[in-house]
């Protein structure tokens, strides 16, 4: 596929927005809707990967976190 643009995320992301309330559990696999709801959701994971990609947590910063949320939990 060729590079995603942020034009194009932006009118994948619109358009899953659109078709969400068309789709649902029961609705078939081979339905053109969820066919295009798949091919935009990819074109959005493709982008997101790309430009927004999520790193694995050293250790410390793994323990940081948890003592944060602790003394949030105690606090509130």
């Amino acid at each position: 596929m060729d590079k995603i643009t942020e034009n194009i995320y932006n009118a994948a992301l619109a358009r899953i927005e659109e078709l969400l309330p068309i789709v649902n559990d029961e609705t078939s696999p081979t339905n053109r809707y969820v066919v295009e709801l798949k091919i935009m959701s990819d074109i959005v994971i493709e982008f997101e990967t790309a430009y927004f990609p999520i790193i694995n947590p050293s250790l410390a910063d793994v323990i940081k976190m948890c003592l944060i949320l602790s003394l949030h939990i105690q606090c509130a």
